[in-house]
């Protein structure tokens, strides 16, 4: 039967932010103004609180039915939310309701009774309803043409119960057997396409209405006003329970907040509550029943709605009595069958009420008119009720007293007979049930204490009234010789107690706010006058205020179809009344509006999809805009400036979120934040992606959010934020898989927006970062979900998810033990930074002791020359790769600075790199360099920026005079007193450079290395995984690992992007040991010393004579090459002997050696440095700082 009826809902994902009308709830009432709103050509958003369920799905065991029981007292709620039957505990008044879509319209008995005429006339009604009984009439005809109720056919099997009911009521007398009649019921008796086009089965008489008819002959809304809203283009969405109705100052619309009842989002009890999602409206429909559209307005009263104080006053019960005949003597067959097994019944059970006695008319005054119908009991339930009539017949009984013996011997059998043979026989199916409608005195009282709703109704089953409907039952039981059994819940110990399935009232209808809570139209009053929501209606059974003494969902329709009537008329808007002209499409409705489906059938997942939920918290700050997340937490902590969200992760296809880097999931949720709004801001459109390689760190991995954000004032921002997974231990991984960067954009255009966007800082609202709980953590797991629609698509669906996630996972913990990866040479397809530079001059120089260096230039304006000096085992492409974004040479060119570079004996694009070299030489070199560029360009004096080795033999030919006329040096990392780092120490003290140059006879050590090198370079990097390094800088790079033994780590993994990490034998290779046992040699003393262990460098003259000139100091704090004293001790030593105004030192914060220059965010974070200290001493040396000889002229300014 399931199958016939596909479903209709969409998921909320697919909900729009505005629409026309949003309509709360699906019974009568919500039904009927969704289709009605519908066919008025509005945009209308159906809100339902439970769950999507057609015939075919519904419990028809215990088992199934006790699952979907939901349990409400002003104490506790117990049960799933969406539960099907939900049981309100009250004080002397309790209820039974229905909860998926079509509300309680799935569960009712189906009676379609008009109220009495006189109920109109009654004073509490407003003049408007009392004088246009019109309107009135209009509603019952229009309900009755879509609900279509219709009598038990007379041609169908006889029922028994029925034939029993007639039977009662001739016994009672002739002024009840006159009122007995076969009730009109909304039951469809054929096969047939009903009046909104859906197509309907015929009753196969089960009788199992209570728990939902499987059979699809319930004419409930979701059989017609529903799909006929459907098919006119309104949008239904389930399992949101509207929380609160606000209305916004600043456009007048209303805001409808509800919270989603997701299965695995109600795992975060707390978090989905106050993780709230809203709809924006220009006009609401409120009907989500009496219980919850009282609930809904308290508590938006409570929020600041304003409300007629009315609310939740003139509540009742309908005057509903609930009684059994047990044990009669006549055959009533009241209990329907298990899973709706037809073939097992001897007799046909029917629907649940067939047959009235109506004693409404016989009444004087309209109040003391009642109705009694026979019932049913679905057969889920019937090994419970077979107890409860036991139990009930001895404790609480009443029998005949004049029972024959005879009589009293069949009774007896009878009682006998159904504890062995089952409910279908004996005494149990010899019960007739009863259910009354009468008259109360509306004085019950609805109030929201401590966010739960708390019914009361002192004395309401202590009346006369209950006492003498009671008694009528009675006697109409003792008259067929049965026992009568009253509600269990009508007893003295239990309080005398009543229970209704039509609880009504709350939000009546009155003449102004002092006597209702909405008027004749079901328009909010605003305060205890005529003012009015006019946007805000209210359309179900809490508008009725007084009992009706009958069924009241007909009458219910009726004042619904007034209110849409008038609703439309007030706006000009036009209601199509005309019937469809054929079965509906239930693959395209009549009228649909454009929809982003994504692989989905009305974006339900169909295979191996997966879902999960995710509720972070921590702290936002709109104060620190930059990228300094740690500094933008601190202090948003300091003002308690926090941000939570819960949001709701949906994969449709799990195999293209993991092999796809482009590939996104969905994201739906909320995100609260004070510093943005006072209320949630609801996700308009959000993607997720899983373990996306990112380019801008080494080995890392990210989990990327990518958010629309919408106020409910109309703001809107953009969330993003990442997750960052890198090397490193389990813990480790943990704390970065739970770790959220998030950055919040304010924009206009929400679908537009690039790198450069992201990167004006103008654009940035604030920063922060969000972490999961321990305990959210533990939640989260169980919330993860495989979907589709074979066990088996959604056990792969599972399985692929879970181990992408375990591998990639243990791939950044077990590094050490992945296979090793290999420089490769740079493929042109591969992705680098190119940047436009000035045409590439080149010159050969020759040194003192005729070693061959190339000098390279690009002119890029009127500043300077500078002139770099690369590191050992480096070339001078260490300064201009386009392997990164911005290199310290482009950076210079424009900003207008002539630039040189050298490719010294030690540059790896030198032949001489192979021969034995001192410090000592190396200075020649740049001193030849420096010579060359005075000559081009005519200046006095040059700057350089010199790394590493590179630095330590530039302060030694400055010491010494080899090298002359530099007016400004930057020094990275190292100067005048090297000192090595910790492991570096550690190998000197094993003295492993001289064993592997005099034991092993190497001379030369090459950092790269391939799969194919010779075994002893394959054993060591074999061993090199397990060479010592700092926390969270292992990695796989086999050339990383060797210029890690042979230097120490050389960069700070996380400031380099993958591809100068993975590529750099580019400009990285081999070392000569002569140069390195040098440099251990000066390490070891902390102070530059010649190849023979002289200090012929480092004296207080040579200091205070030949380097009194602006030096700046470059330095990592995480330097692991040089301790940090290498240049602190220097720069030192040049205060103390010359004074501090020439001298600038820079440490740099989370840096290491070489990411000063390579570094993700080096341009922002060192460049300006160096480019400040060139600027600010620009007017002491180069082309400013002199006046060129006559005629010279450096440019070409053709």
């Amino acid at each position: 039967m399931a199958k016939e009826y596909p479903h209709i809902s969409l998921p909320i994902h697919q909900m729009k932010l505005h629409y026309d009308v949003v309509v709360i709830g699906s019974g009568y009432g919500g039904g009927i103004a969704a289709s009605r709103m519908s066919r008025a050509g509005k945009r209308v958003a159906l809100l339902e609180k439970g769950k999507e369920r057609w015939p075919g799905e519904y419990p028809n065991t215990l088992k199934e039915c006790l699952k979907e029981i939901q349990y409400s007292s002003p104490e506790k709620h117990l049960g799933k939310k969406t539960g099907m039957y939900h049981y309100y505990n009250g004080s002397d008044q309790n209820a039974v309701v229905a909860c998926g879509l079509g509300g309680t319209s799935l569960i009712n008995a189906n009676v379609a009774l008009e109220a009495d005429d006189r109920i109109w006339q009654m004073s509490i009604w407003p003049d408007e309803i009392q004088n246009d009984h019109d309107s009135i009439k209009r509603g019952y005809e229009r309900a009755k043409e879509m609900l279509q109720p219709c009598q038990y056919p007379a041609h169908f099997p006889e029922l028994p119960k029925l034939r029993t009911l007639e039977t009662q009521a001739r016994l009672l007398g002739e002024e009840y057997h006159k009122n007995f009649y076969r009730a009109p019921i909304t039951v469809t008796f054929e096969n047939r396409v009903n009046a909104a086009g859906v197509r309907q089965r015929a009753s196969t008489l089960t009788g199992n209405d209570a728990t939902g008819i499987n059979d699809g002959s319930k004419n409930s809304t979701l059989m017609n006003y529903i799909p006929d809203a459907w098919n006119h283009g309104c949008e239904i969405f389930c399992e949101c329970e509207v929380r609160s109705i606000k209305k916004c100052k600043k456009t007048g619309r209303y805001i409808v907040f509800y919270e989603w009842l997701d299965d695995k989002r109600t795992n975060f009890t707390d978090d989905n509550r106050h993780s709230l999602y809203f709809v924006i409206a220009d006009t609401v429909f409120l009907a989500a029943g009496t219980f919850g559209s009282n609930e809904i307005l308290m508590r938006s009263k409570s929020y600041g709605l304003k409300i007629s104080d009315r609310l939740g006053k003139g509540f009742s019960g309908n005057g509903d009595i609930f009684g059994l005949g047990y044990n009669t003597d006549y055959l009533v067959n009241c209990v329907g069958p298990i899973k709706d097994n037809t073939a097992s019944m001897k007799n046909p059970v029917g629907p649940c009420i067939t047959g009235v006695i109506d004693m409404r008319r016989s009444a004087e005054n309209v109040l003391e008119g009642y109705v009694i119908e026979e019932g049913t009991i679905p057969g889920s339930t019937g090994k419970i009720f077979k107890l409860v009539l036991e139990a009930g017949s001895l404790l609480i009984g009443t029998e005949s007293q004049n029972t024959t013996l005879s009589q009293y011997a069949k009774k007896l059998w009878r009682k006998i007979e159904s504890p062995f043979n089952g409910v279908y026989t004996g005494a149990t199916s010899h019960t007739q049930t009863y259910l009354i409608m009468s008259h109360d005195d509306n004085t019950g009282q609805i109030e929201l204490v401590d966010d739960r709703l708390k019914i009361s109704y002192n004395g309401v089953g202590s009346s006369d009234t209950v006492s003498k409907l009671n008694k009528i039952l009675e006697e109409a039981t003792i008259k067929i010789n049965g026992t009568y059994i009253p509600s269990p819940l009508w007893t003295e110990p239990l309080g005398s107690e009543l229970i209704t399935v039509h609880p009504i009232g709350g939000c009546s209808i009155g003449k102004n706010g002092k006597h209702g809570v909405v008027n004749h139209k079901g328009q909010v009053f605003v305060d205890d006058s005529n003012n009015l929501h006019e946007g805000l209606y209210v359309c179900d059974g809490s508008i009725i205020p007084t009992a009706l003494g009958v069924n009241p969902f007909l009458t219910i329709s009726a004042l619904t179809e007034r209110i849409c009537e008038y609703a439309a008329k007030d706006r000009g808007w036009e209601i199509n009344y005309d019937l469809v002209k054929k079965p509906i499409d239930f693959d395209q409705p009549l009228i649909s509006y454009e929809r982003k489906f994504d692989l989905t059938n009305r974006g339900h997942i169909l295979e191996g999809g997966i879902s999960f939920t995710e509720v972070m918290r921590g702290y936002f700050s709109t104060e620190v805009l930059s990228a300094d997340y740690v500094a933008a937490e601190l202090q948003a902590k300091s003002s308690d400036s926090t941000m939570q969200f819960m949001l709701t992760i949906i994969a449709y296809n799990v195999e293209t979120l993991v092999e796809m880097d482009d590939h996104s999931a969905l994201i739906t949720g909320t995100v609260s934040c004070r510093a943005l709004s006072p209320d949630p801001l609801l996700v308009t459109n959000g993607k997720f992606r899983l373990f996306i390689p990112r380019t801008d760190h080494v080995d890392s991995n990210q989990m990327m959010y990518d958010l629309n954000l919408s106020a409910t004032d109309g703001t809107k921002y953009r969330l993003k934020g990442y997750k960052l997974i890198k090397n490193g231990t389990f813990s480790e991984q943990v704390t970065s898989t739970t770790t959220l960067y998030v950055t919040i954009y304010h924009l206009d255009d929400l679908d537009n927006i690039d790198e450069e966007e992201e990167a004006d800082i103008r654009k940035v609202v604030g920063r922060g970062i969000l972490r999961i709980k321990p305990s959210d953590l533990l939640k989260q797991l169980t919330t993860l979900k495989a979907t589709g629609e074979t066990s088996e698509s959604r056990f792969k669906a599972m399985i692929t998810f879970k181990n992408f996630f375990v591998t990639t996972i243990l791939k950044h913990i077990f590094v050490r033990f992945l296979p090793l990866e290999y420089s490769q040479t740079f493929s042109v397809a591969k992705t680098f930074y190119y940047k436009s530079r000035p045409k590439k001059e080149m010159w050969e120089i020759i040194a003192e002791d005729d070693v061959k260096s190339l000098l390279h230039r690009y002119q890029g304006g009127r500043k300077g020359p500078i002139l770099f000096v690369h590191g050992a085992a480096m070339s001078h492409e260490m300064w201009t790769t386009n392997l990164i974004k911005n290199n310290i040479v482009d950076y210079l060119l424009e900003h207008g600075y002539d630039i040189f570079l050298i490719d010294n004996r030690l540059s790896t694009a030198n032949i001489a790199s192979k021969e034995q070299q001192t410090l000592d030489d190396i200075r020649l070199d740049q001193a030849a360099a420096t010579k060359k560029i005075r000559e081009i360009t005519g200046v006095e004096k040059i700057g350089i920026i010199a790394h590493c080795v590179g630095s330590i033999s530039t302060f030694m030919g400055l010491l010494d005079r080899k090298i002359e006329g530099v007016g400004c040096l930057i020094a990275s990392q190292v100067a005048m007193h090297p000192s090595a780092g910790f492991w570096n120490r550690v190998k000197m003290r094993l003295n492993i450079l001289p064993f592997t140059r005099f034991v092993l006879r190497q001379s030369l050590f090459d950092a790269r290395t391939s799969p194919e090198t010779n075994l002893t370079n394959k054993i060591l990097d074999q061993l090199l995984r397990f060479y010592p390094v700092s926390k969270g800088q292992i990695c796989r790079n086999a050339l990383c690992h060797r210029t890690s033994f042979c230097y120490g780590t050389l960069y700070q993994h996380e400031n380099i992007n993958q591809q100068i990490h993975d590529y750099q034998d580019e400009f990285v290779g081999i070392v000569n040991l002569t140069t390195m046992q040098h440099l251990a040699k000066v390490s070891k003393k902390e102070l530059l010393l010649n190849y023979q262990g002289q200090n012929v460098y480092v004296t207080q003259e040579n200091i205070r004579n030949r380097l009194n000139f602006p030096i700046c100091f470059i330095h990592g704090d995480k330097n692991v090459v040089f301790d940090i004293k290498s240049t602190k001790k220097s720069y030192d030593a040049l205060r103390l002997v010359n004074g501090a105004d020439n001298y600038v030192y820079n440490e740099i914060n989370n840096y290491g050696h070489l990411d000063v220059w390579w570094g993700t965010n080096a341009n922002e974070d060192v460049f300006p440095k160096v480019l400040n200290h060139l600027e600010e001493t620009q007017h002491l040396w180069g082309y400013t700082a002199q006046h060129l000889s006559n005629g010279f002229q450096p440019f070409d300014d053709s």
